[in-house]
């Protein structure tokens, strides 16, 4: 079956809509910031889906090194908000750099497996070290959540291009190490979050807090959802970071299981055709880009629903194309830009 490009683009705009109605809702005042990052990236969709991808494989390591330099250079003079130091201050916006470097690690993973003879265990372990250095840049900032979207994309990519086995064996032997030494690479927070997951309603009031109201607000909800502006949980401030991290519970509050399921339907469609589109095209560059799309959008999807619904930690991972943020809208929107313009790639003997 050939990928549908309107239905994709239908797809991805019922997203936008319903992200931006949802920010409208609860947080009035960065509706227009948002829709001016919308129209943004729409600029860059439409851009990047009419270049000839083969440029970008061309500079694939030099976005590699601009990744790297764009981390070390956030580390030096980045802003520390809340404890963190993730953003550059650009005068007009925070350019949240670990955002902005997920599609030049897309570009440069897919090109570098497509080219090089990944076969011996050594040239799995080489991969896995290029791919750990912004990982480990990312996790020093601290942004666990990131971080797990950065080391997600290369080991699916090996997965897809047949190293499992591997894969599996050198996972063992990492938990194996790592396990007895977590108490000393994890933050006390990040411990917390990881006891807070497995029982919330230990530390109702701390911890526990913001699991618990994002799982009352989407139950809330009920079928129909409660309406437009009428969600208590998120406008009675009940629920935190609820245009962010927990955008899914305001939206699910106010729209219902209804609303969530066109919601659903439509990421389901937007992954099933990056996926679809991997598996059918012949170059395998471009084929391993659209298994990066899908990889970084199903991956950060489902934790973060997963997190809204308390069935998965709390990372701070955002809902693609959805939560409000601009350096995390214009970082999909070069990739659905790329993703566009693979899908013209296509062509009738690859159906």
């Amino acid at each position: 079956m050939r990928p549908n490009k309107g239905l994709f683009i239908a797809a991805l705009i019922l997203v936008l809509v319903l992200g931006l109605i949802t920010i409208w809702s609860t947080v009035p005042d960065l509706f227009f910031t948002q829709l001016e990052f919308i129209i943004a990236g729409i600029i860059i969709v439409f851009l990047l889906s009419r270049l000839d991808t083969r440029t970008f494989f061309s500079i694939s390591t030099g976005l590699y090194i601009t990744s790297i330099f764009l981390l070390i250079l956030t580390a030096i003079i980045g802003r520390n908000i809340r404890g963190s130091v993730r953003w550059i201050d650009l005068g007009i916006f925070n350019l949240q750099t670990s955002e902005i470097v997920k599609p030049f690690l897309a570009i440069f993973y897919a090109s570098y497996l497509s080219q090089s003879k990944i076969s011996k265990w050594k040239d799995v372990l080489k991969f896995l070290l290029l791919a750990m250095i912004p990982v480990v840049l990312v996790i020093i900032q601290p942004d666990l959540g990131t971080a797990l979207t950065l080391i997600c994309l290369p080991l699916a990519l090996l997965v897809f291009t047949g190293h499992i086995k591997k894969l599996l064996i050198i996972g063992a032997v990492f938990l194996a190490v790592a396990i007895p030494l977590e108490s000393y690479f994890l933050k006390p927070y990040q411990r917390q979050r990881i006891d807070t997951f497995i029982n919330p309603y230990k530390d109702p009031q701390g911890a526990g807090y913001n699991v618990i109201q994002a799982t009352i607000a989407v139950g809330s909800g009920g079928i129909f959802g409660k309406g437009v502006k009428l969600g208590t949980q998120s406008h009675l401030n009940f629920l935190p970071e609820r245009h962010t991290d927990f955008i899914f519970a305001s939206f699910v509050e106010e729209f219902g299981l209804v609303g969530a399921s066109f919601l659903l339907a439509a990421y389901f469609f937007i992954f099933q055709t990056c996926l679809q589109t991997g598996k059918v095209l012949r170059d395998s560059r471009a084929s391993l880009l659209s298994l990066s799309v899908f990889t970084i959008m199903a991956f950060q999807t489902v934790v973060n629903i997963g997190m809204n619904l308390g069935v998965m930690p709390v990372t701070g991972i955002t809902l693609p194309l959805f939560s409000y943020g601009g350096s995390s809208l214009l970082s999909f929107a070069i990739l659905i830009g790329l993703q566009l313009r693979q899908l013209d790639l296509i062509t009738p003997f690859e159906i």
